[in-house]
């Protein structure tokens, strides 16, 4: 059989494609196997009336290693939000900010409910500790819950509740911090070392710019692998390909056979965009819920930070349920969401409903990290490698990173 590349790469997300553009660097072949329409994988960006949504709210951190190494940020034309936060609880809205970094917030910040003045120092204390220690170092670290960290850095119930919880719930998607302490350094960390930004048309842009490496020909769509055998795989259709190396791309629900497993442990969100006519607010910010028991976590208008996720103008509202609410009608969970809502927001009653997105996989179990994968891990057999941010850690730059170091692995051992 003829051999239709030096790697057969399965799956077009961020892994994969960071894989292609390393192995394509070297002068190797390769050939890509999507299942679905298009790249990006958990990363994509789809056009709805008019405007852009995201499948799944998600910021990417401007200070993350491998994006600067691999991404054109001028040609992304990234749009930034503001450092800090909206607190929606009992009282009403206030706002936490970075004095540091944005000095206008400075007063909001002071008079902020959401956090002692005491927490306010330890938060900047602990900004300069991490800004002082290295990525190595930080996943180097044993590793405790983020809550117990947060805990033993001695910040108060007041910022534990109304900043903390919610903020990280909505970047680990899980609302007990069970996630590692290392995780949440290193997030802090890229959080005051660089912006957390969107790409002005999207999130999308990202892998849509990571693919331009490829050719028509080295990329197949609506192709799923569903068994590998020595050096070739199989897609759904029934089309074999061969290569001298398979690199697995997919996510761990989405492995082929034989190497299918059972995954427990991951984490789910949903994610609901309306339009309005009026914003919510219009500040560049990300607005977080701090009331106990609730079911909207975190609300952001696209369309101020990036107008082109708007066409028309109109308000752009995400919001991130965390958890899997797929079993909830639309209709019931839209009207759930509004009644929630409306307490800080009664023109919400007048928002429209645009598009749900339930996204089970949307991060692996962070519970345990690591900033470079077990090489058995990534290795598979003699000529078989995997990549993914599970073998990692949950996040854009351990996806990136994961590709590079497979594609890595794969041109030592080619020679």
């Amino acid at each position: 059989m003829k051999k239709d590349a030096d790697v057969i790469i399965i799956g077009a997300g961020l892994a994969g494609l960071t894989a292609a553009k390393v192995l394509k660097a070297a002068g190797k072949s390769v050939l890509v196997i999507e299942a679905s329409d298009a790249v990006g994988g958990r990363v994509r960006t789809d056009e709805v009336d008019g405007f852009l949504l995201d499948r799944g709210f998600q910021v990417f951190l401007t200070a993350y290693p491998e994006a600067k190494r691999f991404l054109d940020y001028e040609a992304l034309d990234l749009c930034r939000f503001d450092p800090g936060a909206m607190i929606l609880a009992r009282k009403g809205i206030s706002r936490i900010g970075d004095p540091m970094r944005k000095p206008g917030t400075l007063l909001s910040t002071l008079f902020s409910s959401a956090a002692t003045f005491t927490d306010k120092l330890r938060m900047l204390r602990l900004k300069l500790k991490l800004s002082r220690k290295t990525i190595d170092a930080i996943f180097a670290e044993p590793e405790i819950t983020t809550l117990a960290y947060l805990k033993k850095e001695g910040f108060s119930e007041t910022i534990m509740s109304r900043f903390f919880k919610p903020f990280m719930t909505g970047i680990f998607l899980e609302d007990q911090l069970s996630t590692s302490s290392r995780m949440f350094e290193f997030v802090f960390k890229m959080f005051s070392e660089g912006d957390a930004a969107i790409p002005a048309k999207g999130m999308g842009a990202i892998p849509l710019q990571l693919a331009k490496c490829l050719s028509a020909d080295e990329i197949l769509f609506n192709q799923r692998v569903w068994a590998m055998e020595d050096n070739n795989v199989t897609t759904t259709k029934g089309a074999i390909f061969q290569g001298d190396f398979i690199l697995i791309a997919t996510d761990r629900l989405c492995l082929p056979m034989p190497l299918q497993q059972s995954v427990n442990a991951y984490h789910s969100v949903t994610n609901i965009y309306f339009t309005a006519d009026k914003k919510p607010f219009e500040l560049p910010l990300i607005t977080l819920n701090s009331l106990p028991g609730k079911l909207v976590n975190n609300i952001a208008v696209m369309n101020n930070v990036s107008s082109r996720y708007s066409s028309n103008g109109d308000a752009l509202i995400s919001l991130s349920l965390i958890g899997d609410h797929s079993l909830t009608g639309e209709k019931e969970l839209c009207a759930s969401v509004i009644d929630e809502l409306k307490y800080w927001y009664p023109e919400a009653i007048n928002w429209k409903h645009l598009k749900t997105y339930h996204i089970p996989y949307a991060l692996p179990n962070d519970d345990h990290v690591l900033n470079e994968p077990v090489y058995k891990n990534m290795r598979l057999n003699a000529n078989c490698f995997v990549c993914g941010d599970y073998l990692m850690n949950g996040s854009i730059n351990a996806a990136m990173k994961s590709g590079r170091l497979a594609a890595e692995a794969v041109i030592n051992t080619m020679g």
